[in-house]
């Protein structure tokens, strides 16, 4: 019997699985932390990639804007941010000249303890902290069209700023492709217009996940090369949330040279087809909206008819009242979504997630052990709620036996699984 511990929020699950019917349990691949993360960060700020340093960048009249993802994501943003500040103020810049602007995209903002956590005490004290609000377009500068025909509208902070520095992380990003380099900007401190814009080219990428080549991905490139940002820390996170890498300097470059570290992290190989996939919504757990994306990996691997089983807290159950309703008809195609997407009718992300859920659910069982939605809710939205993780792989191997085959996604919200030997 193999004992595999799967990361539940901030706890974690024990699963036990016969060793006979184990393909595989696919963590990222072990990468190894840097020994010395701050002298990593100040390494590559002395050479940053594309662009002058930051003492070369700033000057002591010039206000800045510092954009930061937001409670979703794991960036170490309080080790990065001091490495940051050192040197702009080195050029003369006074803390009233600095805000900080939190990339929120469409979710929702940070609670005060999230902002704790996110940037510490101190600096919520010394500067100016903005939550981005996607839906006041009172805050928002239009800058054009791309040639996707997204128009671009971004908070005003970003082009009214006369330096603009970001600090994120690259992973696996069902949308596109992969998380970091313009994603502060667009969707993070963008309109919900053009997010919705953007967003519907989403549907082109399904079970194409990881590649940074298609539409949304490229539209979201475009349009942040239309704004401002002189300098972004991206950094790649190791399975155990410490920095496996750190890259510095103009957006395109840093996501490119990320990402090739990323892929080696992230994509893992699975040797063939099974018919029963479990994956942790980890690290994107806090709710359903944001969990579905290790269904939609776990997919990749699991055959025509099989199940999946997602095992996430979702203390902020599915997202949002819309959200639900939207969902709340198991009976829904896909082609419903898509209309949805093409005409704008409601938010667009949702519909894209219903779409690739859709698409999922109409060839595979899709199980959820998530105690943060009812299970009401749940089997309202075409899902089979189960109260034990355990009792239910184990119904599943003797469903799917004589001999069945399962594997494992314990970071299922930021790995790729692969078919391969």
């Amino acid at each position: 019997m193999e004992h595999i511990n799967l990361p539940f929020g901030k706890e974690s699950l024990d699963l036990r699985v016969p060793a006979d019917v184990l393909a595989g349990v696919l963590w990222p691949k072990p990468a190894r932390a840097l020994p010395d993360a701050e002298l990593e960060i100040d390494r590559v700020l002395d050479k940053p990639l594309g662009c002058p340093t930051i003492e070369e960048i700033v000057h002591p009249c010039d206000r800045v804007l510092i954009v930061i993802d937001d409670y979703t994501r794991a960036t170490p943003v309080q080790l990065v941010l001091p490495h940051l500040l050192e040197r702009i103020q080195r050029g003369g810049v006074q803390d009233e000249q600095i805000t900080l602007l939190i990339a929120t995209g469409t979710h929702r903002p940070c609670t005060p303890q999230e902002l704790l956590e996110k940037i510490g005490q101190a600096a919520l004290e010394r500067f100016t902290v903005v939550q981005h609000d996607c839906m006041d377009r009172g805050q928002m500068t239009f800058l054009g069209l791309t040639h996707f025909g997204t128009p671009v509208w971004v908070n005003r902070l970003v082009m009214a700023s006369d330096r603009v520095f970001g600090i994120g992380h690259i992973d696996p990003s069902d949308f596109a492709g992969y998380a970091g380099g313009w994603k502060l900007i667009v969707p993070g401190a963008a309109a919900l217009e053009t997010i919705n814009n953007n967003h519907a080219l989403a549907p082109f990428g399904f079970r194409s996940y990881g590649q940074t080549d298609l539409p949304c991905r490229l539209d979201i490139d475009e349009a942040g090369r239309m704004t401002r940002m002189h300098l972004v820390v991206n950094l790649i996170l190791c399975q155990d949330g410490q920095i496996a890498g750190v890259f510095a300097g103009k957006p395109d470059p840093v996501h490119k040279a990320g990402v090739c570290l990323a892929r080696e992290i992230y994509e893992v190989t699975c040797p063939r087809p099974v018919d029963i996939m479990v994956a942790s919504g980890s690290p994107y757990d806090m709710d359903f909206y944001q969990a579905i994306r290790a269904i939609e990996y776990a997919d990749l691997v699991t055959r025509p008819g099989g199940a999946i089983v997602l095992a996430a807290p979702c203390p902020d159950g599915l997202g949002s009242e819309e959200f639900f309703h939207l969902l709340a008809n198991p009976g829904k195609g896909a082609d419903v979504f898509l209309g949805n997407i093409a005409l704008r009718k409601g938010k667009v992300t949702y519909n894209v997630l219903g779409y690739f859920l859709a698409r999922v659910r109409a060839e595979k069982r899709i199980y959820a052990f998530t105690p943060g939605v009812p299970a009401a809710e749940l089997e309202t939205i075409g899902l089979t709620p189960v109260v034990s993780l355990q009792d239910c792989v184990e119904r599943l191997l003797q469903l799917y036996g004589p001999n069945p085959s399962l594997a494992v996604l314990p970071v299922g919200g930021a790995t790729i699984p692969r078919l391969g030997v």
